[in-house]
């Protein structure tokens, strides 16, 4: 005979404990960082100083392990959202040698790290100083901060955490001086049919410049027989930095795209200012899963067929009744 008693604190322990494993093993998925992207403007032979702020989730008196530091940013294009790579010695990551880094204890150039340990919830400012050379070259710089969680086993009252996990915090700097904005919306495209929702729109932004450009842009749904807006990010578009010599492809989604229907969808992308004029495309699109279509198809074979065959039915009665 089953004991439910017994077998209902059996599963609130099993809980307890995998919660507590959670919480006490493996933090990595809880380090956060703020903010995550931020522009910043230099001038030649000034200082800035600007900081990021990192934190790891939680509560008490364990401590987490962290490794902080300055990495020049590199472009791939393993998720398609860039295309062309920056060499790390590049005019554009050149700024990662003007920065030093620090937590308030330990300070660290290019090349170096700061090694230090957090209480959980506690915030750290990690203050970055760049010292901007007097012959720097106008136009974008790029960097990153970077911070990643260490491994250990949880000695000393700090946490134990298995995996190391790494964020970034990703700096786009420009220095005044000889700007060179140019660049153009390219391929942008919203699809005319679509069997399996949601409706995603896309376009990609080339930048031809020596500076990062901002993106906005953003879409609208209309039913095919009115103006009234059944979804829309007008009115909070959102914006994506492309960087100088660089392709971005971008998309963006209408998730509550029902599964029939048919609209007028636009999409409406600026390129570096919404003071600019927009590169604005706008289709008629069509949803219908593909068993619908099927069965459009079969419906409209058998009115062919039944069609034909009345014809051809006719045709033969006529003729027996002329030849009869």
């Amino acid at each position: 005979m089953i004991d439910f008693k017994k077998s209902t604190f059996s599963i609130i322990g099993l809980v307890v404990v995998f919660f507590g494993f959670l919480m006490t093993s493996n933090y990595t998925s809880a380090l956060s960082m703020s903010p995550m992207k931020q522009a910043i403007s230099l001038t030649p032979g000034d200082t800035y100083t600007g900081r990021v702020t990192i934190y790891q989730m939680g509560q008490g008196d364990e401590k987490f392990h962290y490794e902080a530091k300055i990495a020049p940013l590199t472009v791939n294009d393993e998720n398609k959202e860039y295309y062309g790579i920056f060499d790390k010695e590049s005019d554009y990551t050149d700024i990662a040698n003007w920065i030093t880094l620090s937590n308030g204890t330990e300070t660290a150039k290019y090349g170096e790290s700061i090694d230090g340990y957090a209480l959980l919830g506690e915030e750290i400012d990690l203050i970055y100083t760049i010292h901007t050379p007097k012959d720097a070259r106008g136009g974008g710089h790029y960097f990153a901060v970077v911070v990643s969680t260490i491994p250990n086993n949880a000695t000393s009252g700090n946490v134990a955490i298995k995996e190391s996990i790494s964020i970034a915090s990703v700096i786009y700097a420009e220095v005044s001086g000889d700007i060179n904005i140019l660049g153009t919306i390219k391929e942008n495209n919203i699809p005319g049919f679509v069997t399996t929702p949601p409706i995603t729109a896309s376009f990609s932004a080339e930048n031809k410049g020596n500076t990062h450009s901002e993106i906005t842009y953003y879409m609208q749904v209309f039913p095919l027989f009115s103006s009234e807006e059944v979804y829309t990010t007008e009115e909070e578009p959102s914006t994506e930095y492309v960087l100088p010599g660089t392709t971005r492809y971008i998309k963006q989604t209408w998730k509550e795209t029902p599964a029939v229907g048919i609209f007028k969808v636009r999409q409406v992308v600026y390129y570096n200012s919404v003071n600019n004029e927009p590169s604005i495309t706008e289709k008629i699109v069509i949803v219908c899963p593909i068993w619908l279509l099927l069965i459009i198809f079969f419906v409209i074979a058998a009115i062919i067929i039944y069609l034909i065959v009345r014809v051809k039915m006719r045709k033969n009665n006529k003729k027996r009744i002329e030849t009869a």
